[in-house]
């Protein structure tokens, strides 16, 4: 089903911002040649991957949400989607680089838990219809 590669999609996304947010900081120690062209390229890195997670998650969360009924899901996601964005517009200007990291981590872990959780409960929806062509893995 579309959801369940979406939220993998997503949950990847995540990972990779997550990984950049952890290595960036010292990569930047370890060859402060690439300081200058570094905080331009990490202005586009956060806003290209908005631009991907942000449309994957809100579809693919709102597509599980419509087989699974599990709004509580829906919900965590649109917090973890909501402190993304805030740290995006509001951050940069008002965090410390390191607040800015961890707040960004944080709501890119609580969007990948809800992905992971949206993917789980979609997954364990049993098909009753006898011409199903949905995989299910249970």
């Amino acid at each position: 089903m579309k959801t369940m590669s979406l939220d993998k999609l997503a949950v990847l996304l995540s990972g990779v911002c997550l990984v950049h947010c952890l290595l960036a900081p010292v990569l930047l120690t370890l060859l402060p040649i690439l300081s200058l062209s570094a905080l331009a390229e990490e202005l586009v890195f956060h806003q290209l991957m908005l631009w991907l997670i942000l449309p994957t998650s809100a579809i693919a969360l709102f597509i599980g949400c419509r087989r699974h009924r599990n709004s509580s899901i829906l919900l965590s996601g649109l917090l973890g989607m909501s402190v993304l964005i805030l740290v995006a517009v509001w951050g940069h200007s008002n965090l410390a680089p390191i607040q800015e990291k961890l707040a960004t981590s944080l709501g890119g872990l609580i969007l990948a838990l809800s992905h992971y959780l949206n993917y789980r409960t979609c997954q364990s929806i049993s098909c009753n219809d006898d011409n199903c062509s949905s995989n299910h893995h249970h």
